[in-house]
């Protein structure tokens, strides 16, 4: 067969090199797999990026498809629906795919990395982790597939991607009742608003829960005047399903704060403030729903005026608390990621004269969460986190953003 290549827009995308008819077994996620594996890393460290992380979920769901394409004697894509069937239980989303036909294991990284469809994707800073499924055919003598994840325990932070576009996006309620979301460009800047709601009350709370109901897509959560915490599912396309009611009593809670896992079982949890000061965790079943009761965490919460799940922060792939002192200094929290805090570190002075404070994850597209915050004049900053703790460069990002009731 004559060699072509074929570019799909992100997240998916094929090339295809020279056809060599053989007939062998599918091999495991080993051998050459591994050497994929490396080139493709390697590449990503000459760029300047985070390694990926090699994961059983993401191996097992390239292998799979891999053998599919060999075996049926096909080239195509999985779907965006198969890949997060298989991955999403696992703490992956946002997955992404290069698809490789009769390449040998030294030739294909650098195949893919010649096209700027598949090297955007292996150079992409939001991904952490990726599988790589190898097997033998009739048709082609070598296929490859390489599925990317973005791990949404650590790494996701606020709103999330709501529109599958691998950007964060970023979500705010307004004086008319209107839930709008924000689409971020995934380079410091916005790709429109999209209004995803109506009929908010000004005594509603709007919470990030991340991927709370483990599709892999982003959810919201709303606390109504009556206590009642409701889930809005993510639609994958900016948008969210009908509220669902899934708790009582949220109302009695001073600070709700979704999107982290804290206890690394890979299932998004909500921690809650009560007016004690006492810290709440309340454990994800990962279907949208609860495992189990609550359980203390912390004492002295009380005195934040403002907590939010930062994402890691710090580098150190857990993921961490970034909270707000009544006397406007700026905390981080660091977790173990397995149910415990690893210690404590002051990261600014001054905040108290912000009137929001928010993390998007990683709003500028260089692989490390930021910080939102607005001010009184309604301007809204961005403070790019430096993926060590602390801050890189600040710049303005919006303005008018005090017509905002609430924003995450």
């Amino acid at each position: 067969m004559r060699a072509r290549i074929l570019s799909i827009v992100l997240p998916v995308i094929l090339i295809v090199g020279a056809s060599i008819v053989s007939a062998a077994p599918a091999q495991a996620a080993t051998g050459d797999a591994a050497s994929v594996f490396t080139q493709t890393n390697a590449q990503r460290t000459k760029a300047g990026l985070r390694p990926l992380i090699s994961d059983p979920a993401l191996d097992r769901a390239a292998q799979a498809w891999a053998q599919q394409l060999a075996s049926t004697c096909t080239f195509a894509h999985s779907t965006s629906a198969w890949r997060t069937g298989r991955v999403a239980s696992s703490g992956w989303s946002a997955t992404g795919e290069n698809i490789a036909a009769g390449y040998a294991a030294n030739a294909v990284v650098s195949a893919w990395m010649a096209s700027s469809g598949h090297r955007a994707n292996i150079l992409n800073s939001r991904y952490t982790g990726v599988g790589i499924g190898f097997a033998k055919g009739t048709c082609y003598s070598s296929y490859w597939v390489q599925i990317f994840g973005l791990s949404k325990t650590a790494t996701t932070a606020g709103a999330g991607d709501l529109n599958g576009d691998l950007a964060g996006d970023v979500v705010a309620t307004d004086s008319d009742g209107q839930l709008v979301v924000y689409r971020g460009s995934g380079s410091a800047g916005w790709k429109g608003t999209a209004v995803a709601g109506t009929g908010w009350q000004p005594d509603d709370k709007l919470v990030t829960l991340g991927d709370f109901s483990g599709d892999g897509i982003a959810d919201v959560g709303r606390i109504r005047a009556d206590g009642t915490l409701e889930l809005l599912r993510g639609t994958g396309g900016g948008g969210f399903a009908t509220p669902t009611a899934i708790g009582s009593g949220w109302s009695a809670f001073s600070k709700v704060i979704g999107g982290m896992d804290f206890n690394g079982d890979r299932r998004t949890d909500v921690l809650a403030v009560k007016p004690s000061g006492a810290l709440m965790l309340y454990r994800g079943s990962g279907s949208g729903w609860w495992s189990g009761g609550p359980t203390q965490i912390g004492n002295g919460w009380h005195v934040m005026t403002s907590i939010m799940y930062g994402g890691d922060f710090d580098g150190d792939t857990h993921g961490d608390l970034i909270a707000r002192r009544s006397d406007g200094t700026l905390w981080l929290y660091r977790t173990t990621g397995g149910g415990a805090w690893n210690g404590t570190k002051q990261i600014g002075n001054g905040w108290n004269v912000m009137t929001s404070v928010f993390s998007p994850g990683d709003f500028d597209g260089n692989g490390k969460p930021d910080v939102l915050a607005r001010k009184s004049d309604g301007s809204l900053l961005l403070y790019r986190g430096n993926g060590k703790g602390g801050w890189g460069t600040i710049s303005v990002v919006g303005n008018g953003w005090n017509v905002m009731t609430q924003i995450g």
